[in-house]
């Protein structure tokens, strides 16, 4: 029977909802950990829940089941389906699936993208009203994973003194405070033969901007060497920074003058005769923050040797997405300074003894001595520390996107910047080293209370099975509701950017999941590494992903259910929407968006509706947007004539649109929401024949359907207008 999804939505209201899901808010799944792309979870459960709730004929039954949507009212249905999820990213959408109690089947190649969705989905649900095993614990009964939650606070905090003491060298006090920050700049030998100093090279001189609390640093040339002074008050415009012009590493030196070429920094870099200089000094009183020049017992704190037993990892050498190579940071490691490398190494030393600690707990507790590891569905004594010391490397993670050498000092906010501003990792000319054990941005105690919050708003509320597996070899499951995000070509390297993390995860969680960490980085076979960045051939590249894309859609339609509608997101581009607008031109290649609904038809699917789910405010410079395609698994009818089918468009388009539009739709989503239900009958038949006899491509038919829809919205929303003049203003 025909779902709700494939008939009519308050879509208005969703995408609302949708908007305002800020995924910052304390208690959000997405501050267990950073990913680029998140799955919006509101959205992704309204998908589901209306993907299994009946359509109906009768308008005013069907407003009504719009109306509980609007209004949240999730209803228990009875037969739960499976819900699959072969690009689990994040975890949003399995989330989505346990808010509304459906079993679910995720994977992901990327091993941070399951270790993700394991903690976020898998191991809470195996521990669920667990009471907390720490000695502090004194609550009876515990709902959900707050029972974990509590136990990562608890062990958190004995895992941060265990920490604070053994690294209490690296960080002491300064006779004004304790030290929230120190701000660095980084150094080259003056080109300047006569001249030779140690240069810094920094953007901005400014650490506070804020109107009466203004400071700024200043180099000071004394016997050929540079050191720091820090004023108070706000900062001369020629003196906030000695970098020249806006682009390229060019900069001043403020001995003789001589300004630095681009390529003569790079050339130092690679040479690894690139320094640093510690500039300024971040202090915590009871007054607030104060700003000093360094102290010689500050900077001899920070001049430790790199731990022995480091990371490894290489950055890959492409610029669109890393700069730092390009300087000579062709490694993580060389993303860290010394007492940097040394502070996290700690902590992921230091899981085990956590892990421990915790089983022992746990078994007084009245946990099982089962040796079952948590990789291998153990829920004992000995899993269960393993689970805590999941989220408490994460914790770790947090403050190594905090604590690199990339991380800008925010003079605005008064904190380091994160080393993901954007997907990217950029290079960075001063940057700011936080103190782990102060209050700053990205110190352990507010990354533990972020990751803890949320825990404890997981939902847990039905069986979750997490693998890593490639998509394209590995087996699906059958009879399954289908609910993914389809990966977009040349949109998000995740292999690439997710090895910052992953090389952490590996450090703290290899003894845990020796299989999932058991490479040096991640594979990089993802469907959305954009190889073209690598100097690899696009056409092939591409020709290379369409076949991957219809190989996986072909497995998707084997194993998908034939009772209920399967949901593939995908982005609609500004390109795509020209695509189809082109009426009255050729086309020299199908765009993106045509090729992927090609795949779709090829694979054997119907297209039932198609919905425009945005997770962002409508703006004319976006240029992507979410989208739902819905599909069935299905028989096609044969075949039918260009004219035949044009006809019985106009025929049953006006009809579905009624029905359409008896939700709320937004201007800007109406033709393609009207697009999906034009497809419902493009896709009915096996071809539609052209006057040549050739079959109608995806292109032709959106194009028409176009056109039809068109018509429709002159006639009810834009009375008084024709369609031309209504072509004429798009």
């Amino acid at each position: 029977m025909k779902k709700l999804i494939e008939t009519a939505l308050p879509l208005s209201e969703i995408n609302r909802k949708t908007i305002g899901e800020r995924t910052s808010a304390i208690g959000h799944p997405g501050n267990l950990h950073m990913w680029w792309g998140r799955s919006p979870r509101y959205s992704s459960t309204i998908a589901l829940l209306s993907s299994v709730i009946d359509a109906s004929d009768d308008e005013e039954e069907l407003v009504r089941r719009m109306g509980r949507l609007k209004n949240d009212e999730y209803v228990d249905f009875g037969n739960k389906p499976i819900i699959f999820d072969p690009f689990s990213g994040f975890g949003g959408i399995p989330l989505a699936a346990q808010e509304l109690g459906f079993p679910i089947i995720a994977g992901d190649l990327n091993p941070v993208a399951v270790i993700l969705t394991k903690a976020a989905a898998e191991i809470p649900q195996r521990f669920m009203e667990r009471t907390a095993v720490n000695p502090n614990a004194n609550k009876l009964v515990y709902a959900q994973a707050e029972g974990l939650a509590e136990d990562v606070l608890y062990y958190g905090k004995w895992l941060r003194d265990q920490a604070q003491e053994k690294l209490k060298n690296l960080y002491p006090n300064d006779e004004a405070g304790k030290p929230a920050a120190w701000i660095w700049a980084r150094t080259v030998k003056c080109p300047n033969p006569a001249c030779g100093c140690q240069m810094p090279m920094v953007s901005s001189f400014v650490i506070n901007n804020k109107t009466g609390r203004e400071a700024w640093a200043e180099p000071i040339v004394e016997n050929g060497k540079v050191h720091f002074s820090v004023h108070e008050g706000k900062c001369p415009s020629e003196k906030e920074t000695n970098k020249y012009r806006n682009y390229g590493a060019k900069f001043r030196c403020p001995a003789c003058g001589e300004i630095t070429a681009d390529d003569y920094v790079k050339k130092m870099g690679l040479s690894q005769q690139l320094g640093s200089q510690m500039m300024a000094m971040v202090i915590e009183t009871e007054n607030g923050k104060v700003y000093k020049a360094p102290s010689p017992a500050q900077e001899d704190a920070a001049d430790v040797p790199f731990p022995e037993d480091i990371p490894n990892g290489t950055i890959p050498d492409n610029a669109h997405w890393f700069s730092p190579p390009g300087f000579g940071l062709t490694e993580y490691q060389n993303l860290f300074s010394a007492r940097q490398m040394t502070m996290l190494t700690t902590f992921c030393d230091l899981l085990k003894d956590v892990q421990d600690k915790v089983s022992i707990d746990a078994m007084t507790a009245g946990y099982s001595s089962d040796e079952k590891q948590l990789c291998d569905g153990g829920s004992g004594a000995l899993a269960y520390g393993q689970a805590v010391s999941v989220y408490l490397a994460f914790v770790i993670d947090k403050m190594a996107d905090r604590n690199t050498t990339v991380c800008t000092w925010n003079s605005s906010g008064g904190n380091p910047r994160a080393t993901f501003g954007r997907q990217a990792i950029p290079m960075a000319w001063n940057f700011a080293e936080g103190n782990p054990f102060s209050t700053i941005t990205g110190n352990f105690d507010t990354a533990l209370k972020n990751i803890v919050a949320a825990i404890n708003k997981l939902p847990c509320g039905s069986q979750c099975s997490v693998y890593q597996g490639n998509a394209i070899t590995v087996e699906f499951p059958k009879n399954v509701l289908i609910c993914t995000e389809l990966p977009y070509y040349k949109n998000i390297g995740y292999a690439h950017l997710s090895d910052f993390f992953y090389i952490w995860l590996r450090r703290s969680l290899k003894p845990i999941f020796p299989e999932l960490f058991s490479q040096i980085v991640t594979l990089k076979e993802e469907l959305s590494t954009v190889g073209q960045y690598y100097g690899e051939e696009q056409t092939v590249l591409e020709q290379q992903y369409r076949q991957d894309m219809e190989e996986i859609l072909k497995k998707m339609y084997v194993s998908a259910s034939e009772e209920y509608p399967s949901l593939l997101f995908f982005e609609y581009h500004k390109a795509d929407e020209a695509a189809i607008h082109q009426i009255y031109e050729n086309i020299s290649a199908p765009s993106a968006w045509e090729n992927m609904l090609e795949s779709i038809l090829s694979a054997g699917f119907l297209i039932t509706a198609i919905w425009p789910m945005r997770n962002e405010v409508y703006s004319e410079k976006a240029d992507a947007t979410r989208t739902l395609i819905v599909v069935r698994k299905a028989e096609k009818q044969n075949q039918m004539t260009r004219r035949n089918f044009i006809n019985l468009l106009k025929r049953e388009l006006p009809v579905k649109l009624d029905l359409l539009f008896l939700g709320e739709i937004d201007e800007q989503d109406r033709y393609l929401a009207a697009m999906g239900l034009g497809l419902q009958v493009f896709t009915r038949y096996k071809k539609i024949l052209n006057a040549d006899a050739s079959a109608m491509s995806v292109h032709d038919a959106l194009q028409i359907i176009y056109q039809e829809t068109k018509d429709y919205i002159d006639q009810r929303f834009n009375t008084g207008l024709s369609a031309d003049a209504i072509t004429k203003e798009d």
